[in-house]
C-alpha cells in the first residue's frame, strides 16, 4: 500500500518540538512495556544523552521510570543498521532545524523501525500524518525524496539499501505485519521459457 506526502494532505505542526516530544515518549513506552525489542529503551543513545532527552520529555515524576540500570548492556545489542539510518536521516537535516531534536528524533525512527507494526504505531503517535510532519520539518530533503509516495518506514530502508548497494534491504520486523504483501508485493521470477512463472517476495522498485 503506497500513501503519498503531499503537502496538501498533512497539517503543518504548529510546535513541532510538541510532535517530536509525543513521538520521543511513545516509542521509549513502547519499548519499556516490551512492544519493541529491549535495545530500543536505549534510542542507540549514550547514558548522558538519554538522561538529557528523557528530561526534556517527561515530567520530574516520570524520569525515573525512564533510567536504565543496565543501561550499558543494552546499548551494546543495538544493531549497526540503527546508526546507519540516523546517519542517513541526519545528512538530510532540514536547514534551520533545532541540530539536537533532528538527532533525537532521526534515533527514535531508526529504533522504532525495529518493531513489527506501522513506524507510526511504533512510534506511538497518532498516525501516518504525524511522522509525515515530523519528517517534513525536521528532514525535508529527505521528506521531498518519496516522490513514489512509499510507506515511510520502507522509504528509509530502500534509501539506505541504495546507499549500501543492497537493493533488498528491509525493515526486520515487516514479515511479521499483515500488510506486507501490500508494501513488498510478489514479483514473477521467469523459471524458464516454457515453465509456469513462479513468483517471490523482493522489495519491487518501482510499483
Amino acid at each position: 500500500m503506497t500513501e503519498k506526502p503531499s503537502t496538501a494532505s498533512v497539517a503543518t505542526p504548529t510546535n513541532p518540538a510538541d510532535l517530536l516530544r509525543s513521538a520521543l515518549a511513545g516509542v521509549l513506552r513502547r519499548a519499556q512495556t516490551g512492544e519493541l525489542p529491549p535495545f530500543v529503551a536505549t534510542l542507540g543513545l549514550p547514558g548522558a544523552e538519554l538522561l538529557q532527552l528523557v528530561r526534556y520529555v517527561f515530567s520530574a515524576t516520570e524520569v525515573s521510570r525512564y533510567m536504565l540500570q543496565n543501561h550499558a548492556a543494552l546499548l551494546a545489542e543495538t544493531p549497526p543498521l540503527v546508526e546507519q539510518l540516523v546517519d542517513l536521516m541526519l545528512v538530510s537535516r532540514s536547514a534551520g532545524a533545532d541540530e539536537q531534536q533532528a538527532r533525537w528524533l532521526a534515533h527514535a525512527v531508526a529504533a522504532a523501525s525495529f518493531g513489527e507494526r506501522h513506524l507510526w504505531e511504533d512510534l506511538g503517535v497518532s498516525g501516518r500524518e504525524v511522522v509525515s510532519a515530523l519528517l517534513r520539518h525536521y528532514f525535508e530533503p529527505l521528506y521531498q525524496r518519496n516522490t513514489r509516495n512509499l510507506k515511510w518506514k520502507r522509504f528509509i530502508y530502500d534509501e539506505l539499501g541504495d546507499e549500501l548497494g543492497q537493493h533488498d534491504l528491509r525493515p526486520s520486523g515487516c514479515g511479521h505485519c499483515d500488510q506486507f504483501t501490500q508494501c513488498y508485493p510478489p514479483v514473477p521470477v521467469p523459471h524458464a521459457q516454457d515453465s509456469p512463472v513462479r513468483t517471490e517476495h523482493r522489495c519491487m522498485r518501482n510499483f
